[in-house]
């Protein structure tokens, strides 16, 4: 048998056309998006697992060099993530639930706070008509807030499994919790096998290019949420420290929304500091003014010593273009989308002053 009319010899005949090379990327290309959407609570918990074997790596590449073996560093990476979980579940969880049924409350005080902020300006003159309109304004909707949170984080706290699609619906967010950390233990035993596992699916020719596209994509994305998770975990601490000094209820579970919402630069310490200041209004203004410094202190601590020297220059970005990022993402993908805002501009940037600054295409003299 000739090699043509070999199947593969009939394939390599068959792959120099570029039609057909065409329809093929085509087709794979409308596979995969087929595939992502049928099953997307699997790729999603995939990816959540994925992610936390990615941000726990470097910590058992550490113990791999002190002669740790891999399968006893995987062992008490999981011993300690499990007891930080039971530890919170034990402190924080009866404030989270706490907080989160006193958030009618808070919102009714809403219109208390500012109304006081109001009523400093009401000497101005032409503020007057002003003020009325939006104090009808404001009361109006923190009533149809004060009437939708109740029902919303009822749903929340009862709808189960319903967040990662149907993967283990039935037993909820402990079964869900139990899969994704089976899932990461895998990928923390096989990471590396793993990695280069999708690499050996391209082509030999491609694979160079998609190693270093790989690596861009590690740095972007693990350096900045590995250095933010780390810099989150600290302001909670300094948050809650700071509220419990000041007698603030539920400052543990304030604590824990200021580290989780700190990885949304700008934004995130704004929306944390909230239930805060509602909760400190009873106490009265000194008290409020208090809290809101604990919130700058936290902010200064961190822009001016945390950042630098946990995150250095990873994103390499202007406030502005962070903030536009961050709106962009909000936009597109909501909270998840200004998580990821960051580090995907940093991606671009990063690709176009490799690739596109110095082609020949951005670099070709313009024609006569």
């Amino acid at each position: 048998m000739t090699p043509t009319r070999s199947i593969p010899g009939l394939l390599s005949v068959l792959w120099r056309l570029p039609w057909l090379r065409l329809l093929v990327y085509l087709a794979l290309v409308a596979l995969v998006v087929v595939l992502a959407r049928l099953l997307a609570s699997v790729v999603v918990t995939a990816l959540i697992a994925y992610a936390l074997a990615f941000v726990v790596h470097p910590v058992l590449a550490w113990l791999e060099k002190r002669r740790v073996k891999r399968t006893l560093g995987v062992l008490l990476v999981v011993v300690f993530l499990l007891s930080v979980v039971s530890l919170l579940s034990w402190t924080v969880l009866s404030q989270v639930v706490s907080l989160i049924g006193e958030l009618p409350a808070l919102a009714a005080r809403l219109p208390d706070l500012i109304g006081g902020l109001l009523k400093r300006l009401s000497s101005v003159p032409g503020l007057e008509s002003a003020q009325k309109q939006f104090s009808v304004f404001l009361t109006q909707e923190a009533q149809q807030l004060r009437n939708n949170l109740g029902p919303t984080f009822q749903r929340l706290l009862t709808s189960g499994g319903t967040v990662l699609g149907g993967v283990v619906s039935v037993v909820g967010w402990l079964g869900q919790g139990v899969l994704v950390l089976i899932l990461s233990v895998y990928f923390m035993l096989d990471y590396e096998r793993v990695g280069h596992g999708f690499l050996r699916i391209l082509p030999l020719a491609w694979q160079p290019t998609a190693l270093q596209l790989s690596e861009d994509v590690a740095l972007a994305f693990g350096g900045y949420l590995r250095g933010q998770l780390l810099i989150g975990l600290a302001v909670g601490a300094l948050v809650a420290l700071g509220l419990i000094l000041l007698g603030i209820p539920n400052a543990l579970a304030i604590g824990l929304l200021a580290a989780v919402l700190d990885i949304v630069p700008y934004l995130g310490p704004v929306v944390s500091a909230l239930p805060a200041v509602l909760l400190a209004l009873p106490s009265g203004w000194v008290t409020v003014l208090l809290v809101v410094g604990v919130f700058i202190v936290a902010n200064q601590i961190e822009g001016n010593l945390l950042s630098p020297f946990i995150m250095g220059k990873t994103t390499n970005l202007s406030p502005a273009a962070v903030l536009l990022a961050i709106l962009a993402g909000l936009t597109l993908g909501g909270l998840v989308g200004a998580v990821l805002a960051i580090p995907t501009v940093t991606l671009l940037w990063r690709w176009t002053l490799r690739y596109w600054l110095p082609s020949a295409a951005y670099n070709s003299p313009p024609k006569a």
